[in-house]
């Protein structure tokens, strides 16, 4: 009995001094105790310019880029529907700048991070699929559409769920060259996968680029797909994407350009028939008196060639009816598509011409 009164008496002390300590530590508080957390390093000061401007993005209005997300987004509905055989329903945020190492350290593991190569445009995007997008996917093609959605945390990705992701982001690659079309056809093509935010790395992490996020909605679940396309790889149609109006014409408008069409033909124009052209010292062309005779090369068989202005038109042969000098066409020099073809470029020499 005297034992149990000890017993008793000391779990009384204990509970009593726990009381008085205050609440209960968590395990984080034991592990800042013990040291036992990484914790994060501070931040060093940043002084003048750098606080200014050190993380900001300089952003470019790119118009005909919000008109291809906007393309990408309804295809992609289209495309997800197909694949899942199931409703869904895909909207895409507007593109907004950022920087590449910023976007690869907001990547919420785990997370698949398809590396896609832009064949014509020598450059590389990424493609980020959360763990819910993926669970989701191998979920429904595995016919659990009734069941709770399985999250994917603490272990690697099997085969079969790295298999279903490759063949979606094969559909979202075909997507990507679609909506891209009405600017400039362009290629993309998943080259690997990562699971690592730091092995996806593409260009340096302080270059510039520009995200979107597709949401993708499917009977209560679905995921997010983040896109980062980096300044460097869209520079080679940056030209294209900055402009204001999607499938702007040169030349004005097609009312125009058939009226011109149609009043070309009856244009008229002025030919000159060449028989031969030589240089000639200045002396001698001053030397020419009345009657003066300027013997020529040319034989009366040979062609002549004729010019509208100094573009070559045709060869043709000189002959003599009804008193009156003509021409007859051999050979034409101007294509059917003219004036899309080159024209034929002046010489630098003087020459003079005797025309008939």
């Amino acid at each position: 009995m005297s034992d149990e009164n000890d017993s008793a008496a000391a779990d009384n002390d204990m509970a009593e001094w726990a009381n008085a300590a205050g609440p209960q530590l968590g395990q984080g508080d034991i592990d800042d105790l013990f040291g036992g957390s990484e914790a994060a390093a501070p931040e060093a000061p940043r002084r003048g310019l750098e606080a200014l401007f050190g993380g900001a993005v300089r952003y470019e209005r790119l118009p005909m880029l919000d008109i291809v997300v906007d393309r990408l987004a309804r295809l992609l509905t289209s495309s997800v529907r197909k694949f899942t055989a199931d409703n869904a329903e895909v909207v895409i945020d507007r593109t907004r700048p950022v920087r590449v190492g910023a976007f690869l350290d907001s990547v919420t593991l785990p997370a698949m991070i398809g590396v896609i190569h832009i064949e014509e445009w020598d450059g590389y995007c990424l493609a980020t699929l959360d763990s819910r997008l993926i669970g989701s996917i191998v979920d429904i093609l595995l016919g659990g559409r009734r069941n709770a959605v399985q999250p994917i945390e603490g272990r690697p990705y099997t085969p079969i769920e790295r298999t279903f992701v490759e063949k979606l982001v094969s559909v979202v690659t075909q997507d990507l060259s679609k909506a891209f079309e009405a600017v400039c056809p362009a290629t993309f093509r998943l080259e690997r996968f990562e699971i690592t935010p730091g092995y996806a790395l593409i260009t340096k992490p302080t270059a510039a680029a520009v995200t979107f996020r597709a949401e993708i909605a499917m009977e209560g679940r679905g995921g997010n797909i983040d896109f980062l396309l980096p300044y460097s790889a869209i520079e080679p149609v940056r030209d294209l994407l900055s402009q204001d109006v999607m499938g702007r014409k040169q030349g004005g408008d097609t009312i125009w350009r058939h009226h011109l069409a149609e009043e070309l033909p009856r244009a008229t124009v002025e030919l000159r028939a060449v028989i031969e052209s030589r240089t000639m010292f200045f002396s001698e062309l001053a030397a020419w008196q009345p009657g003066s005779v300027v013997p020529l090369d040319r034989r009366q068989e040979e062609p002549v060639e004729v010019f509208c202005e100094d573009l070559l038109i045709c060869r043709a042969h000189m002959a003599a009816k009804s008193g009156r000098v003509v021409l007859q066409v051999d050979e034409r020099i101007v294509e059917q598509d003219w004036p899309s073809s080159r024209a034929v470029e002046k010489t630098a020499e003087d020459r003079t011409r005797l025309i008939a």
